[in-house]
């Protein structure tokens, strides 16, 4: 098979033009983008453990604790303590956090009309189809419920 050289500057320097663009985008909403992405994430797989969403994003507990305490002060997700075992908590959106998710998705679809704009809609698509491969071909994936029991 003949190896086809791939230029990796243009992909990760889109990859950050793009995420400095959405950030400009989301400040009216006062999250910034991977605080975004976990709003997305609780809405899609409802409550979750912080432990099972630091799993999700790929991230220690320690990042993730991180990343959520902001969005706690907010107001945005709450907080508690899983009944079914104290030693970890269980985060959830609140009424805010799904109003905020809402101009977040916005913000989102502006972007998805810069790049629509860059690439043309067919562009676009296969853009879209190939990162997600790319991303499903790492070890990335759309967040999922957690699996409770046995």
């Amino acid at each position: 098979m003949k190896r086809i050289p791939v230029d990796l500057h243009p992909v990760l320097h889109s990859a950050t033009l793009l995420e400095k663009r959405v950030e400009i985008l989301l400040r009216p909403t006062g999250v910034r983008h991977r605080q975004a992405l976990i709003l997305d994430a609780l809405s899609r797989i409802g409550p979750t453990s912080q432990g099972h969403l630091a799993k999700q994003f790929d991230v220690s507990p320690g990042s993730m604790s991180s990343m959520t305490e902001r969005l706690v002060a907010l107001g945005f997700i709450t907080q508690n303590t899983n009944p079914e075992n104290r030693r970890s908590d269980i985060l959830d959106l609140t009424p805010d956090g799904r109003a905020v998710l809402e101009k977040v998705r916005i913000v989102w679809q502006e972007a998805t009309a810069l790049i629509t704009s860059a690439l043309g809609d067919t562009g676009a698509e296969t853009f879209t189809a190939l990162a997600t491969r790319l991303r499903d071909t790492l070890g990335g994936s759309k967040p999922e419920k957690e699996l409770r029991g046995g």
